[in-house]
């Protein structure tokens, strides 16, 4: 079978898991839900390559639910996060709670890892104070950064959702003093005094990214770098995507595209000095 027909195939094998969750009655998190979310995502996996992947986002049924997709993704993900991280706040042991019941404890602590051993090798002076935009209810990237002995602020629009991440925070590292901002990142003026900004993948769709990269490039410092996490391949359709052109005029300075354990994908890029 050729690989045109095989994408065929798989587009319509997307179209016709998107439809099963949208037919849920509820939007919830139970093991039936959960089991058929993993199918649905492992129908989007980075081990597919490029040439296959074009060749199934080429697709009209796909294009056309493409938007759909991400918008019940970003759903599903906030629902998510704040399901553990209240079960983290309410838990007698939110340590336990985090590194031996939540599923992704050790894919955060690998995908936070590369993208941390990556700032220190790229930085031109020694790293101490990062903000990460769209923190979330969930905040491990936060923590890992905290863990590193970097200086964090984290910033997002949902003030129900930072709230309760810094409840997390605050379970998880009682003596973080790490500070909690809530607004639009593109209301944030002070951003001169940041080493490094990190860019949450589901922060603003394509266009809305667009106006985030500019207004960072004009209130960050000259030097300072930026973590983008993106997506590439079939997981366009769960992330609004941005790729390295999408950065000017910040300078690349690395591009990870992943192809196992579906990471997502990491631009740095740093102001001209």
């Amino acid at each position: 079978m050729n690989i045109s027909n095989q994408a065929l195939i798989h587009a319509t094998q997307i179209v016709d898991g998107f439809q099963h969750i949208k037919s849920m009655s509820a939007l919830e998190i139970t093991p039936d839900n959960m089991a058929t979310f993993h199918q649905f995502l492992d129908l989007l996996s980075n081990e597919h390559g490029s040439e296959f992947a074009n060749n199934v986002l080429a697709q009209p049924e796909i294009q056309a639910i493409k938007p759909g997709i991400q918008q019940l993704f970003s759903q599903a993900s906030s629902l998510y996060e704040r399901h553990w991280a209240q079960r983290m706040v309410d838990s007698d042991d939110a340590k336990h709670t985090l590194s031996e019941e939540y599923p992704y404890y050790k894919h955060y602590q690998r995908a936070t890892g590369m993208e941390i051993n990556a700032i220190h090798s790229l930085a031109e002076s020694p790293v101490n104070k990062v903000l990460m935009v769209g923190s979330g209810a969930l905040p491990l990237t936060t923590l890992a950064l905290h863990k590193d002995g970097l200086q964090v602020d984290n910033l997002d629009i949902n003030g129900p959702d930072l709230s309760l991440g810094q409840q997390v925070c605050d379970a998880l590292s009682p003596n973080h003093q790490m500070t909690f901002i809530h607004n639009d990142i593109c209301a944030q003026d002070n951003l001169a005094q940041y080493d490094v900004i990190w860019l949450a993948a589901l922060v603003g769709d394509e266009t809305l990214k667009e106006k985030i990269i500019s207004h960072l490039f004009s209130k960050m410092k000259p030097g300072a770098l930026l973590v983008v996490r993106t997506a590439y391949n079939l997981r366009t359709l769960l992330y609004p995507s941005i790729d390295e052109q999408g950065l000017a005029p910040f300078q690349l300075k690395l591009k990870i595209q992943t192809y196992a354990d579906n990471f997502h994908s990491i631009l740095i890029a740093q102001k001209p000095q």
